[in-house]
Order: structure tokens, then C-alpha cells, then sequence
């Protein structure tokens, strides 16, 4: 086989894992440098030149493998969905959570699993590999759902205070009794800024019902609506969202109201001789 060929397709192969798969390639880079600490501190003292080599060796044969290892995955968590759904939805919102604060997460994980490989620095009763392996998932995860509200308090605190200076004037009561006063009880349609796998199939009635893809089989393409609107039109939509909610809703129980109260037609008579003649 040609070296420049097999070259090519292995570089190929690299560049796949880093655009196809972020997180993966972000998480075996935070667990090389853990791995490489882990080295120096406890297993392989005074030697960093081969304890690097060692390493980079593990993480060029790992980031090779990862597209591989994703294909597998992703047939392993459409089984786990069916097999165990309480999990399935703990990683989703792990996953969630990744979103929204890439950063965050892979931190905590790299420190996660620096912890693990460190056995000296564990108590004696918790130091066995599976007991530590349940212990550092289970820190990981806490750790990820204590943060992740905080994160969004901080990051949407801005959002927040601008949101009301986009909201309209009027109040929502008041802009509804103003509507109906003047004979306008439409209703307020607001564009939606939402990000959707198009193309997928979706349930039809008297149909099986389609699952929709689990967040981890879906990556994103194009700018988000973060990107494209900016943090201050993120929050005018928002904003304008909630105060459509309200409007629509009261407009909905005056409407509901009305066609209640409505005074029912009165049938048509018809005359005797008609009936006869019929």
C-alpha cells in the first residue's frame, strides 16, 4: 500500500474526528493531559520526554479510533433509550447542559478524570478501581447539575435585564382590552427562532409513533440563533414571546366567552301546506 495514500486517509480520518465529533476529541485531549500528570506523579517519576511520547502515542491511536467509536455509540444509545429510558434521559440532559456550557463540562470532566487515576489521593475504604470508577461518574454528574443553573444565572443575567426594554408598552391585559374595544380580537403570531433535524420523518396520525433522534446523534449546522440575532435579539424575542403568551391567552378566554354567550340561531320555520305538498 502506498505510505502517502495510507497518509492521506488517516489524516482524513483525524480531520473527521475533529469536526464530526468536538466533544470526544475535546475529552480524550483534557484525559491525555490527566493522563500525563497521572504519569508523572505517581507511576513514572523523572522520565516526562517518554511519559509524553507515551501519551501522544495513546492519543493519536484514540482520536483514529473515535469515528469508529461514535458509530458504535450511537447505535448503543438508541438501545439504551429502549433498554433504559431513566438513563437515556440523564444523559440528555447531561448533554443539554454540554450545549450550553462546552467549557464547563469538559473542565469538569478533565478533572474528574485526573481524580480517578490518582489512587494514592483516595481513602483507603473507596481506593478500589470499580469503587472509584462509581464514585468519580456519580461526582461528575453532580458536579455538572449543581453548575449548570449557576452558569445560566450568570451568562442569562444580562439577557434578563435587557429583556424588558424590547417588551412593548402597553401591558398585555391592557393591549387586549383595547383590541376587543376596538373590534380586533385576532390573535399575535410571533417568528420562532428554533433549531429542528429537517428531513427527519415525523409522527402521523394512525401511524406508529416516531422517536425523535437522541441529542447526541445530532450535530449543528449553521450559525444558532445566538449567533445570528446576538444576545440582546435573543432576549427581544424572548421577551416579545412571553408577552404574545399572555396577550393570546387572555384574547382566547374573551373569544371562548363570546361563542358561549352567543345567542343560539333561530330554526327555520316551515308551514304545514309545505310539509303536505312535500
Amino acid at each position: 500500500m502506498d505510505p502517502l495514500r495510507l497518509f492521506s486517509a488517516w489524516l482524513d480520518l483525524v480531520t473527521k474526528a475533529f469536526t464530526d465529533h468536538t466533544l470526544g476529541t475535546a475529552v480524550i485531549s483534557i484525559a491525555a493531559i490527566g493522563a500525563l500528570v497521572v504519569l508523572q506523579k505517581e507511576y513514572r517519576p523523572f522520565n516526562l520526554l517518554t511519559n509524553a511520547g507515551f501519551v501522544l502515542l495513546g492519543w493519536i491511536v484514540a482520536i483514529t479510533a473515535l469515528p469508529f467509536a461514535m458509530s458504535g455509540a450511537a447505535k448503543g444509545l438508541k438501545a439504551l433509550e429502549t433498554a433504559l429510558p431513566w438513563a437515556a434521559r440523564i444523559a440528555a440532559y447531561i448533554f443539554g447542559i454540554y450545549e450550553r456550557h462546552p467549557i464547563l463540562v469538559l473542565v469538569i470532566v478533565g478533572i474528574g478524570s485526573t481524580a480517578y487515576f490518582l489512587k494514592q489521593s483516595w481513602p483507603m475504604q473507596v481506593s478500589w478501581g470499580p469503587v472509584r470508577a462509581v464514585c468519580t461518574v456519580l461526582g461528575i454528574v453532580f458536579l455538572v447539575h449543581v453548575s449548570g443553573p449557576i452558569a445560566d444565572l450568570v451568562i442569562d443575567e444580562p439577557s434578563a435585564s435587557a429583556a424588558p426594554k424590547f417588551a412593548p408598552r402597553a401591558p398585555a391585559k391592557d393591549a387586549v382590552a383595547a383590541a376587543i374595544k376596538s373590534g380586533d380580537l385576532r390573535y399575535l403570531s410571533v417568528p420562532k427562532c428554533i433549531e429542528e433535524v429537517s428531513g427527519y420523518p415525523v409522527s402521523e396520525p394512525g401511524k406508529p409513533e416516531v422517536v425523535p433522534p437522541f441529542r447526541a446523534a445530532v450535530k449543528k449546522l449553521g450559525p444558532s440563533c445566538d449567533d445570528t440575532l446576538g444576545s440582546e435579539g435573543v432576549a427581544r424575542v424572548h421577551a416579545t414571546r412571553a408577552y404574545a403568551t399572555e396577550y393570546n391567552r387572555l384574547m382566547y378566554e374573551h373569544n371562548k366567552a363570546a361563542e358561549q354567550n352567543k345567542p343560539a340561531e333561530p330554526k327555520p320555520v316551515v308551514s304545514e301546506n309545505k310539509v303536505e305538498s312535500k
